[in-house]
């Protein structure tokens, strides 16, 4: 197992959540020999000054757009500046991760040994339950189920992928697929990076033994957002428009609406009386969708 860290570039794109960016990236000794590079997406002056605070603390390198760029081009701006200092392979995570060091290592062990692969952990719940260990979008109804339920679906079309919160790939493999797609802006980002990773002949691989912790949601706070919801639902379509054939695109477009409402409904019933976001975020998802359909 490789416990040296010489050449890969650690990645966090940071949104207003510097405070929850583990401390495992505080200490050099836990990652040896890897680049820290955090993103911070603009919120405020304040979480702007603490990034650069702890950047000076802890040695990593902080690039400071001028706006939100998304999470896809966060990434993005921050594998090439990984890659300016040096490193091959990179390790995304979210703010709101953590993975210890052996488990990293496998990933990258897994990514050496193959360069073309798209390595991930099993992810859990900070109480320790699964959140994901790899998912299937189902491209006959934009559904999506995880692996483990593959047994009850055996004559369903499908796309296997992983979830953004924590990835492992090679600069190789980043290149051949062009990196993310910044049109996505957040949410589906990583579906369609897995799409276009098994597009170029590479692989997805969930890693034996790999395991992170995700606080589900906690770069958002409580709850589900309007914004949320309305990503959820237009890149949907985006997705369709970009990989799925003719008459495949129709089928999803068709069932758009069932599926807006079963997102929109992820926050619970009462949102429904105490707020019109929901109901705002359902109507716009499903207006820009259709003129990304057209």
């Amino acid at each position: 197992m490789t416990m040296d860290f010489e050449g890969v570039g650690i990645v966090l794109v940071n949104y207003g959540s510097v405070d929850q960016i583990s401390e495992s990236f505080n200490h050099p000794e836990r990652f040896p020999g890897a680049n820290v590079v955090v993103v911070d997406n603009f919120t405020t002056e304040a979480e702007r000054s603490s990034v650069l605070a702890r950047a000076i603390e802890n040695q990593w390198l902080a690039l400071t757009p001028e706006t939100n760029t998304g999470f896809g081009a966060g990434c993005n701006l921050g594998v090439e500046a990984a890659r300016r200092a040096g490193c091959d392979r990179i390790l995304l995570i979210n703010p709101d991760a953590d993975i210890d060091t052996v488990s990293a290592s496998l990933l990258l062990d897994a990514v050496d040994d193959d360069p073309m692969t798209l390595a991930g952990p099993r992810i859990l719940k900070p109480d320790g339950s699964l959140w994901s260990a790899g998912m299937d979008l189902d491209l006959d109804t934009g559904d999506m189920r995880p692996w483990r339920v593959r047994d009850e679906y055996p004559n369903s079309a499908t796309m296997p992928w992983l979830s953004g919160a924590c990835l492992m790939l090679s600069i190789e493999l980043f290149d051949a697929v062009g990196g993310f797609d910044e049109s996505y802006f957040l949410y589906w980002e990583d579906v369609d990076l897995c799409a276009r990773v098994i597009a170029a002949g590479g692989n997805l691989q969930v890693v034996d033994g790999a395991v992170a912790t995700h606080a589900v949601g906690g770069t958002q706070g409580q709850g589900k957002s309007e914004t949320y919801y309305y990503y959820n639902i237009v890149n949907r379509a985006r997705f369709a428009v970009g990989h799925l054939e003719p008459a495949d695109r129709q089928r999803w477009r068709r069932s758009a609406p069932k599926s807006a409402w079963r997102i929109v409904r992820r926050g619970g019933r009462r949102q429904f009386v105490r707020s019109l976001a929901p109901w705002r975020a359902w109507w716009r998802g499903l207006r820009d969708s259709d003129y990304l359909a057209n």
